[in-house]
């Protein structure tokens, strides 16, 4: 419970200090944190290892396909390779056998 004071405690002061230089608005993360769930359902839950790869995964995915599709179809090749390999592999790719 500590923990989650201080942390929230010290979101409030950087979002404090942020509000009068940039625009704070509540949904300004939302894409980060879809992706950051992309990543962990790629790398399989519980898998650390499997998260890490599952960031680099989708990090080369969506470059090439920027590079060589469009830039502004980056987003959509992040949840359709999300769709795919949960097709293939429904527990992710670096699953451990206890989830």
């Amino acid at each position: 419970m500590l923990t989650f004071m201080i942390s929230g405690g010290l979101a409030a002061i950087a979002a404090s200090l942020s509000a009068p230089i940039n625009l704070v608005f509540p949904g300004m993360g939302h894409l980060v944190i879809l992706k950051a769930f992309v990543i962990i359902i790629i790398g399989g839950m519980g898998s650390v290892p499997g998260a890490i790869l599952g960031g680099y995964i989708l990090g080369f995915t969506e470059s090439l396909g920027a590079t060589y599709i469009s830039n502004d179809y980056k987003d959509i090749i992040a949840f359709l390779l999300l769709v795919v390999i949960l097709s293939i592999k429904p527990k992710g790719l670096f699953t451990r056998e206890g989830f």
